[in-house]
């Protein structure tokens, strides 16, 4: 399992972080995060693996810390908040180019405009709008209804969709755009409820993603946004 770490820097403060503390720059969890084990003072270091980390026209691989539980045997990694699980781009990048298409209504042709051949693939762009869409819409739209009503009892439900998602033909898609669009409006209510609870937290309106993944880790499901459909092991009932 992926347990999400705040790293206040971005990806070459913590290659920096790596050259100076080794394997340490995050501490060791208190528990194992698997929800059938959940067993204290288990987890001790298991390596490192490699991963991408790509932004605009950078790229760096860095290390991921391992750790693994004593009592149940499985292991888990350590992300940095900055990166996305099972994804290249960082999560700035994946929240950036969604916010285009589902809040701002560019086009696709206008939205890789934006990029002038720096960024990702259009293909690229285009599966990131349908994986969030799954993800946020389908799968855990209702997870986040729930947790901020629970907080916020007279919370304020989105609107309609905007008018630029109604002009995509297909009605599946066109469904999953529009709860995707409702969730992004709902998390950012959830996030402002937390800041008032939270005045000192360390992520800003502008890291909302990484203010999500954590939000999920919290609420014990799994700390992904973005959910192929097309894969088997993705799940088809909302947590």
């Amino acid at each position: 399992m992926v347990i999400v770490q705040h790293f206040a820097g971005f990806v070459k403060e913590y290659i920096e972080a790596v050259h100076a503390h080794g394997n340490c720059v995050f501490p060791l969890p208190t528990h194992c995060p698997h929800p059938d084990c959940q067993a204290s003072g288990c987890l001790h270091r298991w390596g490192t693996y490699q991963r991408w980390a790509t932004f605009g026209v950078g790229s760096h691989r860095i290390p991921i810390q391992r750790v693994r539980c004593k009592v149940c045997g499985r292991t888990h990694s350590l992300l940095p908040d900055f990166l996305h699980p099972h994804r290249q781009f960082v999560t700035a990048w994946l929240q950036h180019v969604v916010s285009l298409y589902l809040l701002a209504g560019l086009s696709w042709r206008a939205l890789m405009a934006r990029f002038r051949g720096r960024g990702p693939a259009r293909s690229t762009v285009r599966e990131w709008v349908a994986s969030f869409a799954y993800g946020a819409g389908h799968l855990l739209l209702e997870a986040l209804l729930r947790h901020l009503l629970a907080l916020k009892p007279d919370t304020q439900l989105p609107d309609n969709a905007p008018e630029h998602l109604e002009c995509v033909p297909d009605r599946l898609k066109r469904h999953r755009l529009e709860k995707a669009h409702a969730f992004w409006l709902l998390a950012e209510q959830l996030y402002a409820q937390v800041k008032t609870r939270q005045p000192r937290l360390h992520l800003s309106a502008r890291q909302l993603f990484p203010f999500l993944l954590h939000w999920l880790q919290s609420q014990r499901l799994p700390a992904r946004l973005f959910w192929s459909p097309t894969l088997l092991t993705t799940p088809t009932q909302p947590f």
